[in-house]
């Protein structure tokens, strides 16, 4: 797994008739095949893996 920040729309194939649309400005872990893929088509960029405090941030959850 790998987290990437989406720079474009991006559609990702997981297997014959099953695609995933990722938004530009997402967020998120995805698989290792995904980040590559979408890296190569310069559609992401790799980022680090958030901290816990980070994740909570992003999808909007107090920390208590």
């Amino acid at each position: 797994m790998a987290w990437v920040r989406f720079t474009q729309d991006f559609d990702f194939r997981v297997r014959h008739g099953v695609t995933k649309a990722y938004k530009a400005g997402m967020k998120l872990s995805v698989t290792t095949r995904c980040a590559r893929e979408a890296i190569e088509l310069k559609r992401a960029e790799r980022i680090k893996t958030p901290s816990k405090s980070e994740l909570e941030a992003m999808v909007g959850h107090d920390s208590q």
